[in-house]
């Protein structure tokens, strides 16, 4: 999963103004970046976008939590 508001983090961080721009910077659909806020579900795809768009490094943008930590959660 995401760490804890890291998605809002970085959208500031990159200076982009809107989420259809911090979406096709890290290429994705505004759709999967809305679905990946709303369940802090963190991709493949999207931590692939967030280091090639940005260098972060899987460690600053996610961690792994037990699937009942997960339900609670989502």
């Amino acid at each position: 999963v995401f760490r804890d508001g890291f998605l809002d983090r970085a959208k500031r961080m990159s200076g982009l103004k809107t989420d259809e721009a911090f979406a096709g910077a890290i290429g994705v659909s505004e759709s999967v970046l809305a679905r990946a806020k709303k369940t802090n579900e963190c991709t493949p795809l999207m931590l692939v976008g967030l280091y090639k768009a940005f260098g972060f490094q899987p460690g600053e943008v996610s961690q792994i939590k037990a699937i009942g930590e997960m339900e609670r959660t989502a």
